[in-house]
């Protein structure tokens, strides 16, 4: 067990104390995301913590949920800077009301070390997106790698068996995404990314499950060649950075980076899924994909189909995916 923060926070504490402190704030994007915390019928709060706007759907999702079964229960997505995670976290536990929630850009593989202890999924991916409260401990779980697998199969059904996948990137979601992926049987998984450290890392938990290797972006172009899937899972093609695609290294140069990017492509068949975890609607490495020629797959399909498990975990309730999957559809429409 963590149990880091089991003494009293010496800072702000509860949710309107961060609010209040400027540590955390109530973020303006996603939908249905208005939290009123004089609410005295509100005997839940789930806040998802992430480290800039962007239109997450998880709230919006929970709360349709918590709407139609007349459940006394909030979900908020809040900004802060997740080097500040262990003050947020103290000034969390010290409000009665906080059941947990989850952990969005910037958190994922920085909030562990503050909660108490970790299921066995998180435990061995090494990274946290839902936060769950059993009794006075919390506890960190991952449903991001098994969301995108499932809305990927959903859409493109037996679509990883026998290919050569391609993860761009290897942030917060790479190790939990190739994890899962590797379990569909790929011929292998290549992860790419500016530190090679970073990718050599994740393909070794992932060697167990299917042929795993680590490059760097200088060979995106030459992995490309013959790959089925590509997964961009950095943060390449959205606000700030929505100048450049994840087919190339981000250099600083858009015009110069573009025509690497381009050359890259060029070598991926155009019978290729491209997928990105993104959840901006026209996210540059997709607008590419698409003119190429290849299939896509946008990040609002994980989006969706990881919040019915987080749900389940948040809230215990046990109602069948398909029902809990109708309503989130519903709210994302």
């Amino acid at each position: 067990m963590f149990g880091l923060f089991r003494r009293k926070p010496s800072g702000p504490q509860g949710i309107a104390g961060l609010i209040e402190s400027g540590l955390v704030k109530v973020a303006a994007q996603p939908r249905n995301n208005a939290l009123d915390l004089a609410d005295k019928g509100l005997k839940r709060i789930h806040v998802f913590l992430i480290d800039h706007d962007y239109p997450g759907g998880s709230a919006a999702m929970h709360n349709a949920v918590y709407d139609r079964l007349k459940l006394p229960y909030r979900s908020c997505f809040m900004i802060g800077d997740p080097a500040k995670v262990g003050d947020i976290v103290a000034g969390l536990r010290s409000d009665p009301r906080w059941f947990g929630g989850g952990a969005g850009s910037g958190f994922k593989d920085k909030i562990a070390p503050s909660l108490d202890r970790l299921d066995r999924s998180a435990e061995t991916i090494g990274s946290v997106n839902v936060v769950q409260r059993q009794k006075k401990a919390f506890v960190g779980h991952n449903t991001d790698g098994i969301g995108f697998v499932r809305g990927l199969l959903d859409e493109y059904p037996n679509c990883v068996a026998g290919q050569k996948v391609v993860i761009l990137g290897a942030g917060g979601t790479a190790l939990p995404i190739s994890y899962e992926l590797a379990k569909c049987k790929p011929k292998e998984i290549v992860i790419s990314n500016r530190t090679i450290a970073k990718a050599e890392q994740i393909a070794k938990l992932v060697a167990p499950f299917a042929p795993a290797r680590a490059v760097g972006e200088d060979v995106i172009g030459a992995e490309l060649d013959g790959a089925g899937v590509v997964v961009n899972t950095s943060n390449k093609g959205a606000q700030p950075n929505e100048k450049f695609s994840a087919f190339a290294a981000m250099t600083g140069d858009p015009d110069a980076d573009m025509a690497v990017s381009m050359a890259n492509l060029a070598r991926l068949p155009k019978s290729a899924i491209v997928a990105d975890i993104l959840l901006e609607k026209e996210p540059l490495t997709l607008t590419l994909a698409g003119g190429h020629g290849c299939r896509i797959h946008r990040g609002n399909n994980m989006n969706l189909f990881q919040a019915a498990p987080a749900f389940k975990i948040l809230t215990g309730v046990s109602k069948p995916d398909k029902q809990l999957l109708e309503i989130m559809r519903g709210a994302l429409a």
